[in-house]
Formats: C-alpha cells, structure tokens, sequence
C-alpha cells in the first residue's frame, strides 16, 4: 500500500515539474524580450538625439557660410571706403603743397615789394624840400611843362598801386592761412577716418581667417567623409556584384517591375549635385525621398536580403537581390526588419526612415544597382 502512494505521488510530481519549468522559461523569455525593447527604445531615443545634434551643427555651419559671405562683402566695402579715403588725401596733400609754395612765392613777392616802398620812403623823405609845384612852374616851355607833370603823375600813381599791391599781398597772404588750416582739419579728418577704416579691416580680417580656418578644418573631415562614402559606394558595388553574378539569381527572384520604396517628397535625384553636408560637388548614386522619422519602408521587389546592417557614409542599410543583375539599396534607416538571407516579397516591410550615416535629415536614399552600377532608379519606377 505504501508502495502505491509513493509511485502516486512520483507519478504526480513528473508532470507538475515540468509544467512550472516550461512555464519558468517562457517567463524569463518575455523578461529578455522585454529589456531588448526597452534597450532598443533608449538606443532609438540616443540616435535621435544625436541626429538632432548633426542638423543643428549643419545649420550652423550654413550660418557660418553665411556670414563669412556677408563679412567678405563689408570688407570690399570698407576696402573702397579705404581706397576713396586715400584718395582724397592724396588729393588734398597736393592741394597742400600747392598752398604752401604758393604761400612761399607770395612771402617772396611781400617781401620784395617791402624793400621797394621802403626805397621809396626814403627817396621821398630826402626829396622832400624840393617843391614839386616849382620844379612843375619852372619848366621852360609847354612841352617841357607836360612832360614833368606826367612824370609827377605816374609817380604819386607808382606810389598808390605799390600802397594797394602790398595790401592785396596781405589780404591774399591772410586768404590763404585760412585755406591751409581748412585743409589741414581735413586731412585730420581723413586721417582718422582712414585710422578707423585700418582697425575695422584688421577685426574683420581676423573674424575671416577665424572662420576660415574653422571651415577649413570641417572642410578636411568632410573631405575624409567623402572619401569614406566613395570607398563604401565601391565597395558595395563589389559585393553586389560578387553576390548577384555567377549564380541563378536571388532565391526570391523579382517581378521586373518596381514600386515606390516611400512615398514623399524627392529632395535630391540622381546625377551631380552640391552635397548638401559639404557644399562640394559630387554624384549622387541614388534618389533622396524626405519622409517622418519612422515611416515605414517597403522592398520595392520581390528579392533575397544580401546586405543588412551599418555601412558607413549609408548608416543603417539595406540590399536586396533581385536577380537578373538587379539590386536595390536603402540607406539612412532607423530600424532594420531584416537580416542577410532573408526572402522579402514586393511590398513588404524591410525598415524605418531615419537620418543615419551622413545624413541632413530624416529620408530614404534609393538606389538602383545593375550588375553592382548605380543607375537612375526614376527611370525603374512607375
């Protein structure tokens, strides 16, 4: 009788504890799956911010841009204003040096003129007992008479005009001290203003070559990034066409026909360009569809899954065979739905929009591939 209560209850306790194990375990699987999302979400969250990071440090280098524009434009300015200044000294400084060899010849010509009413002050004040009506009356005839009184003329006339030149000389002399002081004020003028126009272009030189060598600076990262793009652009290429040639195709192979990835707004289409990061030109592999952080994305082809994951310049992208030599590619995603080797149909959901790699924005870069080229993927869609 014990026997049987015991085999009972072993009999119980196999089917009760496995019942509490399997339970125990799909417990803890929720649990991980739990933490995954929560982690994913933080991941999420972390991305967004630093792509919020990336579009206001673009923004301020595109102010940057700007206003080393504007800046170079007041220094033209203030290089004219500079130029015209210097004219008009130089303008003046010959106007200057004509007022005063002019104010030397005019001293000289006092001068001379002094020393000659002197004289005559003198030849008058030793002449002057002679009676000059006598010497007049005593001429001895009419001829004579007119002759003196002519010459008496044109000396009391001589007398007069050396009296008024010497006056005029003064007059002139005084005109002309007045002249070079107005001259002199502005040169003064000029020259500070011209003092003033030196400081502004020193500041706004040393503003430029601030920004110059900050822009420079960003100039060889992009210039790094650029290059890095390229690489990856062939390198994706390469094993595009390693993954597509040489066999029967994708395992899930396409319809021939492809459908919009996104719908949206077309930002950048396929060709040469001036990249919108670091204001260069360069070809754009693919088309640039704007779209909400977080829109779905969906294979524009039935096809197999040959590239998932983070691909430098493309952040998080995806590639999918299509067969007959044709790939499609999709960069800048958030969240990718798929992994190398999975089958996706026409349609179906392979990602979310977001703003990874080099990126301005939340968008979709489309891409077409024949045998690893990129080709205008508007002349692929209906």
């Amino acid at each position: 009788m014990i026997f049987r209560v015991i085999l009972c209850l072993v009999l119980i306790f196999s089917f009760v504890v496995p019942s509490f194990s399997e339970s125990e375990v799909n417990l803890t699987s929720t649990s991980e799956k739990t933490i995954k999302e929560k982690k994913l979400e933080e991941i999420n969250r972390k991305l967004k911010e630093k792509q919020e990071k990336l579009e206001e440090t673009r923004k301020k280098e595109q102010n940057a841009l700007y206003n080393l524009v504007v800046t170079k434009k007041k220094l033209d300015r203030t290089k004219q204003n500079l130029k015209r200044a210097n004219e008009k000294i130089s303008l003046n400084k010959q106007k200057l040096d004509k007022l005063v060899s002019d104010l030397e010849t005019t001293r000289q010509d006092l001068e001379i003129k002094r020393i000659r009413f002197k004289k005559r002050i003198v030849e008058v004040y030793k002449n002057s007992s002679v009676n000059y009506l006598e010497l007049l009356f005593s001429a001895r005839s009419m001829a004579d008479f007119i002759n003196r009184f002519y010459f008496f003329s044109k000396i009391v006339e001589l007398d007069g005009g050396l009296v008024k030149n010497i006056s005029t000389s003064f007059s002139y002399l005084r005109d002309k001290k007045v002249k070079l002081a107005d001259t002199t004020e502005q040169i003064r003028g000029l020259a500070s203003e011209i003092s003033n126009e030196k400081e502004k272009i020193l500041a706004q030189a040393k503003e430029i070559n601030n920004l110059h060598l900050s822009l420079q600076e960003r100039r060889k990262t992009y210039e790094k990034q650029v290059a890095e793009l390229e690489a990856s652009s062939a390198q994706l290429e390469k094993e595009i066409l390693a993954k597509t040639s040489g066999g029967a195709g994708a395992a899930q192979k396409g319809t021939g026909s492809l459908d919009w990835p996104l719908r949206g707004r077309i930002t950048s289409v396929f060709g040469y360009r001036a990249h919108p990061l670091w204001r260069r030109k360069d070809f754009h592999t693919g088309m640039d569809i704007a779209a909400p952080y977080g829109e779905v994305i969906r294979a524009a082809d039935s096809g197999e899954i040959i590239l998932a994951g983070w691909w430098n310049g493309y952040g998080k992208a995806i590639v999918i065979n299509h067969g007959k030599d044709m790939s499609t590619v999709y960069g800048h995603m958030s969240r990718l739905y798929m992994k190398v080797g999975d089958r996706v149909k026409k349609g179906q959901i392979i990602g979310l929009v977001g703003s990874t790699g080099y990126s301005t924005g939340p968008h979709l870069h489309f891409e077409v591939r024949i045998k690893g080229k990129p080709k205008n993927p508007r002349v692929f869609l209906p």
